[in-house]
């Protein structure tokens, strides 16, 4: 380039200030919305599906366990107890609602209505047994014998109901105490050296009237307690029937003269477990099935709850005549 020559200027191209449009704007907007609407969607419904199973495994535990105690239990009915007569009269707190005094081993009222601090149309069961722990032989200087109970037992002392054993176990009785220790009645034999003293337990099975969240309870009258002990949440309905030494099955083990608690073999138990929460958009209208005949179709104001059903038939061992 000579020294008179221009010099020419290079000049970068003009900066290209163009953006997205509205329209491309909006598109790129709804297609996120759908994208994160399908995820959203997905793990919705993953989240509900965990916990609806949760609150079913939850509640099938629940079932298992508030059956497992109810059968133990019922397995005992007569534990030291089957060679006493059929019936005692003793008021054991008034336990069934009735005033009757005369009971049974095992005793039952069927689809109760009514009753404070008892769901309606459920049933009610009570096993009498001598306790498995609480029990002794009675030494030299300890006897028991008409009116009077000369005996240590210090495991009585906050009970109030209890079972003397003849050592060649033909005879056994029942006896209450009252607030000072001393007996309530007489008693029909005498105890002594090698004989057993054993807590007498009066357990009541039976379903809350909570109407939030029913629960199965354990009421054991023979040691005082004050209330029932909650065994299983969310037991909805107990519904219970009796196998006699004839095969039959009855809804009433006592009922005298055609039969007695001492006829019963089998004990068949049938339990309602529902979820803790009600499941959004499920409605129950299952008729459940129990035994020959007879369903359970749940209280339309609760069909919003998963259900589920346990039945079993527990053997009698130590009731018979």
């Amino acid at each position: 380039m000579g020294i008179g020559d221009k010099m020419e200027v290079m000049r970068p191209d003009r900066w290209n200030n163009e953006g997205f449009t509205l329209v491309e704007i909006l598109v790129a907007i709804g297609i996120t919305v759908v994208v994160m609407g399908s995820i959203f969607y997905a793990f919705k419904s993953q989240q509900d599906s965990y916990v609806v199973q949760s609150q079913v495994t939850t509640m099938q535990q629940t079932l298992r366990g508030g059956m497992y105690m109810l059968t133990r239990d019922v397995q005992m009915a007569g534990y030291y107890t089957s060679f006493d007569p059929e019936d005692y009269t003793m008021d054991w707190d008034n336990l069934d609602g009735d005033t009757e005094t005369i009971r049974p081993l095992l005793y039952a009222r069927n689809n109760i209505t009514g009753v404070t601090g008892i769901r309606n149309n459920t049933d009610v069961i009570v096993i009498v047994k001598a306790s498995v722990t609480e029990g002794r032989e009675l030494t030299s200087s300890e006897y028991a014998s008409g009116s009077t109970l000369n005996v240590n037992a210090s495991f009585l002392d906050e009970n109030y109901c209890g079972v003397l054993v003849q050592s060649d176990l033909g005879r056994a009785e029942f006896f209450e105490l009252d607030g000072s220790g001393d007996l309530m009645g007489s008693l029909t034999e005498s105890y002594s050296q090698g004989d057993r003293i054993h807590r007498a337990d009066v357990i009541k099975y039976y379903v809350d009237d909570d109407a939030n969240r029913p629960g199965l309870r354990r009421h054991n009258l023979g040691n005082n307690e004050s209330g029932g002990q909650l065994v299983a949440e969310n037991i909805e309905n107990l519904q219970i029937r009796y196998q006699l030494d004839s095969g039959t099955w009855v809804d009433d083990p006592h009922n005298p003269p055609s039969y007695t608690a001492a006829n019963v073999r089998a004990v068949q138990i049938f339990l309602v477990a529902r979820t803790d929460n009600p499941i959004r958009g499920w409605t129950d209208t299952e008729a459940y099935p129990m035994w020959a005949g007879d369903t359970y179709t749940p209280p339309t104001a609760d069909s919003g709850f998963r259900r589920k059903t346990l039945c079993s038939i527990t053997e009698i061992r130590n009731l018979g005549s």
